[in-house]
């Protein structure tokens, strides 16, 4: 996952749980289950996020900055 495809959605996911935090958008139960689901998601993407460069390429492959 390249470094800024993780950046977007880390960003998009941190607005949505302020959001869900702060609007009465949903019930108490749908607040609860977007913020799980929003947690999810930004968990699935640092791990995705931690194995690889910067670039997308996988971690094992040697990083060159360009």
């Amino acid at each position: 996952m390249k470094f800024s495809v993780n950046v977007a959605i880390q960003m998009l996911a941190l607005v949505a749980q302020g959001l869900n935090a702060t609007m009465e958008l949903l019930p108490g139960r749908g607040r609860f289950w977007a913020m799980v689901g929003l947690s999810a998601v930004q968990g699935v993407a640092a791990v995705l996020a931690h194995f690889a460069n910067p670039d997308g390429t996988p971690a094992q492959a040697p990083y060159i900055k360009r």
